[in-house]
């Protein structure tokens, strides 16, 4: 029995010495992986937005008969006092509305806590259906 187990072990030695070592293939793996998720390019876009020169000389205050009340939530966007949860639905609402209402000012307000992608959106949204103004409500911050 000693003959077995010392020809268990000696097998067992040699296997060993035979199967590759694949620590440096790993290595190699690790290092590749960790290249291309840093080279990995992030698909970025962009909206051009034309700043006033002066805030305080292009503040002024709303008119409240002519406006279309847009308000950005975290959750969901009010649109002259229906909530709307879609984006999709936004859209109908707002083309049903502009076209409803030409002469109207489309006046947006977000909460702070929005992401500005969001605002964003909306902000490409009117772009596309050719509103080329805007006003955004904000409330003056205390010095």
């Amino acid at each position: 029995m000693i003959t077995c187990s010392s020809n268990a072990a000696a097998r067992d030695s040699l296997l060993q010495e035979l199967a590759p070592d694949l620590t440096p293939l790993l290595d190699i793996l690790f290092i590749l992986l960790v290249f291309f998720m840093l080279s990995a390019r992030v698909a970025l876009q962009s909206l051009d937005i034309t700043l006033p020169s002066s805030v305080a000389g292009s503040l002024s205050p709303i008119n409240q008969s002519a406006h279309i009340l847009l308000e950005i939530q975290e959750q969901a966007y009010v649109l002259d006092g229906e909530k709307i949860s879609d984006f999709r639905q936004l859209e109908t609402a707002i083309s049903g509305l502009t076209l409803a209402r030409p002469s109207d000012e489309i006046i947006i307000a977000g909460d702070r806590r929005i992401s500005i992608a969001r605002l964003l959106k909306v902000l490409a949204y009117l772009r596309s259906q050719g509103i080329e103004a805007a006003n955004i409500l904000m409330e003056e911050e205390a010095p």
